[in-house]
């Protein structure tokens, strides 16, 4: 789990130094960084809110590197008497390039937190952290001179037993300058 962490941000420092000849014409460090995120909903037996705010720095006109914090809240009713209620925290690192002027390529490293509901009568204090490693890409549509949205596609290339989801996972967002 630590070594992909540490492979993912290896390739995120040489892909990084290998774009800087590229590097746009920007004024200031602040020119350079964009915020955004998403955010999602759905109400039901199986309640689900997600919050996911982001900060990303452009390397070059084609490459941004970013960083985030997710935090989802769900609530499961559907085993009525059973109900099964908690939070999770992802932080996530991840690279996005882009081919032509919208397209793009994105890989993402995620380090996912959450209590285990499941079996709290075994443990009830127990966290359980699992990773995750997504590729995928996407297309942006410019809202301005300095923000856009955007929608990705993302796979899930280590799917494991504590899956939340589907696989792949549409993804929409915006991002904008500062």
């Amino acid at each position: 789990m630590q070594k992909k962490a540490i492979k993912f941000l290896i390739i995120i420092l040489f892909l990084s130094i290998s774009f800087l000849a590229k590097t746009q014409d920007f004024n200031t460090f602040k020119d350079k960084l964009y915020w955004g995120g998403s955010f999602g909903m759905s109400f039901g037996a199986y309640t689900y809110i997600q919050v996911a705010p982001v900060l990303s720095y452009a390397v070059s006109d084609d490459f941004i590197v970013g960083l985030g914090l997710d935090y989802a809240y769900f609530k499961d009713t559907q085993y009525y008497p059973f109900v099964y209620e908690g939070s999770i925290w992802t932080p996530r690192l991840f690279a996005r390039y882009f081919l032509l002027d919208n397209l793009f390529v994105h890989a993402e490293f995620q380090q996912m937190f959450f209590k285990d509901v499941y079996n709290n009568s075994l443990n009830p204090n127990a966290w359980i952290t699992d990773s995750r490693m997504y590729a995928g890409g996407g297309y942006r549509s410019w809202m301005g001179p300095n923000s856009y949205s955007f929608i990705m596609l993302l796979f899930d290339l280590e799917r494991s037993d504590f899956y939340f989801g589907s696989n792949p996972i549409v993804q929409i967002g915006f991002a904008a300058g500062f």
